[in-house]
C-alpha cells in the first residue's frame, strides 16, 4: 500500500498565519491538499497573503480573518470568532490547529519591569492557546474533532533553555507555554496537543532583530552545528509532522540546528 497523506483534505486553522513561521506552516498545509483558514491583526495584511497564498497553489482552498489578540478584554470573543469562521470557511469542525502568533516583547530591562509589562508577554503567547483549549473543551465536536489525527500545535522557544542577557523580564512565557502544553494534552485527549521549540529562524521578526544584515545572519549561523541559514519552511515541516503523527502528543519538539550543543 502506497504510504497515506495524514493531511490530505484537513481542515487547518494557522493562528498568525500572515508571516514568518505562521506563514510557512500554512503553505506547506496547502501544499499537502490541506483546506487552510489563516488570521493576521490587519485586513490588508490578511488579503495580501491569501492572495500570495492562492498564487501559489491556485486550486487550493484558503481564506482567513482578521483577529487582534493583544487585549485581554477581547481576546476570548476575537478567538470564537476566528473558530467559527474558520469551521464555517473550510466546511466542518477543524482537523488542525497551529499557533504561531506571538507579538515582540517588550524591551523592558529587568530594573525597569513592572508587573503590567511582565504580565504583557503572555496574553498572545500564552492566553491565547489556552483559551483556544478552553473553547475546544467546552464546544465538544464544533471546533476540532474529537480524535486521535486531531492536533492543537504550540510554539515556544529555544530562549527558555538558553537565554541571553536580558531576557528574563519576558522569558517566563515559554516555559508556562511547555507546561501547557502537556496540561491540555491530558484535558483534551484523544486530541493532541504539542509544542516546538524553535531557534533562530529567519523570519521577519528574526531579520528584524538583526538588521537583515550579513554579519546578522553570520551569527546565526555560527550558533549552530549546522552552519545553515534556518528557513521557516524547514521549521514548518516540524509542524506538519505534529499534524500528521497519531503517535505525538505533549511533546516539545526543539528544532535549533543544534544551537543548543554549540
Amino acid at each position: 500500500m502506497a504510504h497515506p497523506n495524514f493531511i490530505s483534505n484537513a481542515r487547518t486553522l494557522v493562528v498568525g498565519g500572515s508571516s514568518g513561521l505562521g506563514f510557512a506552516v500554512a503553505s506547506g498545509a496547502l501544499a499537502n491538499g490541506c483546506k487552510v483558514h489563516i488570521t493576521s491583526v490587519t485586513s490588508e495584511k490578511l488579503s495580501a497573503k491569501i492572495a500570495q497564498l492562492q498564487g501559489l497553489y491556485p486550486n487550493a482552498h484558503v481564506s482567513g480573518s482578521v483577529a487582534d489578540l493583544s487585549n485581554t478584554e477581547t481576546l476570548q470573543a476575537n478567538l470564537q470568532s476566528t473558530l467559527d469562521a474558520a469551521v464555517k470557511e473550510t466546511g466542518g469542525p477543524l482537523d488542525h490547529v497551529a499557533y504561531t502568533a506571538g507579538d515582540s516583547f517588550p524591551r523592558n530591562t529587568l530594573a525597569d519591569t513592572t508587573p503590567a509589562t511582565a504580565l504583557s508577554a503572555f496574553t498572545v503567547r500564552y492566553l491565547g492557546p489556552l483559551l483556544i483549549g478552553k473553547l475546544v473543551a467546552a464546544n465538544p465536536g464544533k471546533y476540532l474533532t474529537s480524535a486521535a489525527s486531531s492536533s492543537i500545535t504550540l510554539t515556544s522557544g529555544v530562549l527558555g533553555y538558553r537565554p541571553m542577557k536580558g531576557v528574563s523580564p519576558t522569558i517566563g512565557v515559554v516555559g508556562a507555554v511547555e507546561v501547557l502544553t502537556r496540561g491540555l494534552a491530558v484535558d483534551l485527549a484523544p486530541i493532541r496537543v504539542n509544542v516546538v521549540c524553535p531557534g533562530y529562524v529567519y523570519t521577519e521578526l528574526v531579520q528584524g532583530m538583526t538588521g537583515g544584515s550579513e554579519e546578522g545572519l553570520a551569527m546565526i549561523k555560527a550558533a549552530s552545528l549546522t552552519k545553515e541559514t534556518p528557513a521557516p519552511e524547514s521549521a514548518a515541516e516540524t509542524y506538519l509532522f505534529c499534524m500528521r503523527s497519531s503517535l505525538a502528543t505533549g511533546q516539545i519538539i526543539k528544532i535549533e540546528s543544534g544551537g543548543l550543543l554549540v
